[in-house]
């Protein structure tokens, strides 16, 4: 059953929400199929055994190089592990979205945005060569008006500057703005960047509980719950 998303730190009742950014793997979509098989095939050269793609879905959060490393045993060496990415990167980039999906009712919510003035983005830390592609295939409307990734700018989240730069691209503010992950790292980034904060449980994000250690602004299990809070926000605002 889908419930109301709660609040966990502050009350963000007055803050006027004109933009929502979302990290791209396992919140905005679910990549894992096409990264597991890129991944394996990097594996396969080292001789190494693949992943399911469930165990990428507990990973991939971590980004690659943890993919990577927990796919090797201690025989595999730094300089190994830096040419398994590369290859990983290789096989990624030629095919980055064969069976990648956006999570089932985001594209119908994203096509309520402009109906009640919203704009929206990605902020993810792959590299952007690969982000981009793949936000294009998934043909969202109205269009995104940013796509960052990792190599974006000088530093990866957990640092809050790619959320930053988002936010200076679209013209506006943090405060204008949610940010929707399904990682701690998510949380951490938009802490910095002081922007609220939402976790999206129908993603790959881990049990509430866990979640709830993190502090996010907001937990949502759903992506009615998702569309729940967005227009909770939207009439406290109108109201104040």
């Amino acid at each position: 059953m889908t419930r109301h998303p709660y609040l966990l730190a502050v009350d963000q009742g007055t803050t006027s929400t004109r933009a929502i950014l979302f990290d791209l793997d396992g919140t905005l979509a679910d990549t894992a199929a096409d990264i597991a098989s890129a991944t394996n095939l990097a594996l396969a050269e080292a001789g190494r055994p693949p992943f399911t793609v469930e165990q990428v879905r507990a990973l991939v959060s971590s980004g690659a190089r943890k993919l990577i490393t927990s796919g090797c045993d201690d025989s595999v060496g730094e300089k190994d592990i830096d040419h398994l990415m590369a290859r990983l990167f290789e096989h990624y980039a030629e095919r980055p979205a064969m069976h990648t999906r956006v999570f089932p009712g985001l594209d119908a919510l994203i096509g309520e945005f402009s109906a009640h003035g919203l704009i929206w983005g990605v902020v993810s830390n792959k590299p952007v060569a690969l982000a981009r592609p793949i936000v294009d295939t998934l043909a969202l409307t109205p269009p995104p008006v940013c796509v960052l990734g990792g190599d974006s700018v000088a530093t990866k989240k957990p640092h809050p500057l790619s959320l930053l730069h988002a936010c200076k691209s679209a013209g506006i503010v943090a405060q204008e703005t949610l940010y929707v992950g399904d990682a701690e790292i998510d949380v951490r980034a938009a802490q910095a960047a002081g922007i609220p904060s939402v976790i999206a449980g129908f993603g790959y994000a881990p049990n509430e509980t866990t979640v709830r250690t993190w502090q996010p602004d907001y937990y949502v299990d759903s992506v009615a719950s998702l569309r729940t809070l967005m227009l909770s926000l939207q009439a406290n605002t109108t109201a104040t």
